[in-house]
């Protein structure tokens, strides 16, 4: 990665063989790092309209444009979508325990002579 302080000081300088130069350089690592940021927003599981309003964009175009290049694996599930990791870890605790409640019940029912058949 260049110095992005030398090529902003290259780039507003009087040369303009060097400014073009730099403005280009500059151009490039900022593209970069906007598909590491929305790479870094779909992991966190930003939806594309809330990317969208983050960069001035519509949804649409926020999805077309960085769709491939920063996907997500599956669409995010209702219960996920705007949740913080906070949430969405505390979220697996609770579905965790009660999935536990309901093989206790199920396994105390079978335990009880009842018949347990497979749909």
């Amino acid at each position: 990665m260049p110095d992005v302080r030398q090529l902003l000081a290259d780039a507003g300088g009087p040369n303009p063989r060097l400014a073009l130069a730099s403005v280009k350089a500059l151009a490039d690592e900022l593209d970069w790092l906007l598909v590491r940021a929305v790479h870094l927003a779909r992991a966190e599981h930003y939806d594309w309209a809330r990317i969208g309003r983050l960069l001035g964009v519509s949804r649409q175009a926020a999805r077309q444009r960085f769709e491939r290049l920063a996907p997500l694996v599956g669409p995010l599930p209702p219960h996920v979508r705007g949740r913080t990791p906070w949430q969405q870890q505390h979220a697996a605790i609770i579905e965790s325990g009660a999935d536990a409640r309901r093989r206790q019940r199920f396994e105390s029912f079978a335990d009880d002579g009842h018949d347990v058949e497979a749909w």
